[in-house]
């Protein structure tokens, strides 16, 4: 299997499976699957191999760990200033995702701060390389997996 290389559908249930809960163990996502633990243990390594499985991780409650604020900021900035806003934005933690983008805007920024007073501070750092606007978040849906309803037409070629 390439990076982009043909999946079966056992292949997109383990791929929902560990979506799920990554920690789950191979005997049960095998049991879950139908596939032995030898041969679930394969292809998982061959997920992970070909790029599709990037890694294991923990989803993180920020609210709990006190940054209730989420926003989106979006900063319209000039070329020549790209690679030093990067280099801002890695030195702000507060900064979870950059997201470089087409249109009207050069980045899409999630921050995720205690207090609306932290976030002015984040605002005004990075307003002097352009037009910034932002938008608080009030809820954010769950993130859909990618499998089956995603891949649709690979899984009816596999």
């Amino acid at each position: 299997m390439d990076r982009f290389g043909s999946i079966d559908t056992k292949d997109l249930k383990i791929l929902e499976a560990l979506q799920a809960n990554a920690r789950v163990p191979l005997s049960e996502l095998g049991r879950s699957v139908g596939l032995s633990q030898p041969a679930i243990s394969e292809r998982v390594k061959r997920l992970e191999e070909a790029g599709i499985i990037e890694g294991y991780g923990a989803r993180i409650n920020p609210r709990a760990l006190g940054l209730g604020l989420m926003a989106l900021v979006r900063l319209r900035t000039s070329h020549e200033h790209i690679k030093t806003c990067l280099k801002r934005f890695s030195e702000i933690p507060h900064i979870v995702e950059v997201h470089r983008v087409t249109g009207d805007d050069c980045f899409v920024l999630k921050v995720l701060v205690p207090a609306p007073e932290d976030l002015e501070t984040i605002v005004d750092r990075i307003a002097g390389f352009g037009a910034v606007t932002t938008s608080l978040v009030l809820r954010s849906e769950p993130a859909r997996p990618i499998g089956k309803d995603l891949i649709r037409k690979k899984t009816e070629r596999g």
